[in-house]
């Protein structure tokens, strides 16, 4: 429902980041150690993403949605939840790749570029291979 209705604008970006690198935070502590320290480290890329976005745009903590997917329960399907984290950064590679080709400002493509890279890399560590 996130992916479908997050808007496709900077708010919807931030919308999605912010389900994403809460989701993919709870996973790392519902798996392993070792698989674990690299989900850290992906909620880390995709909060520093983040960042990245409410750097740029200070009010934009106020105008996007956050939406918590709530908590992985031991019975969860560990693979079906990568599958979701997939979904929703592949939705906000997209969205920074359609905002990048509308930036108006070298700052605004500048970011982008940080934050495709935070993601991308982000979504190879809860796939654990290259999308």
């Amino acid at each position: 429902m996130l992916i479908e209705q997050a808007a496709a604008d900077w708010e919807g970006l931030w919308s999605l980041l912010y389900a994403a690198s809460h989701a993919t935070l709870r996973l790392s502590i519902g798996v392993p150690l070792a698989p674990g320290v690299d989900l850290t480290f992906a909620a880390m890329d995709i909060r520093e993403a983040r960042d990245e976005l409410e750097w740029l745009d200070d009010g934009l903590v106020e105008r996007g949605a956050p939406v918590d997917l709530g908590v992985l329960r031991p019975t969860d399907d560990v693979n079906a939840a990568r599958l979701v984290l997939d979904r929703l950064l592949a939705t906000a590679l997209d969205r920074a790749s359609r905002l990048a080709d509308g930036a108006s400002e070298v700052e605004e493509f500048a970011c982008l570029t940080r934050v495709t890279n935070k993601l991308f890399t982000a979504r190879t560590a809860i796939l654990g291979r290259v999308p």
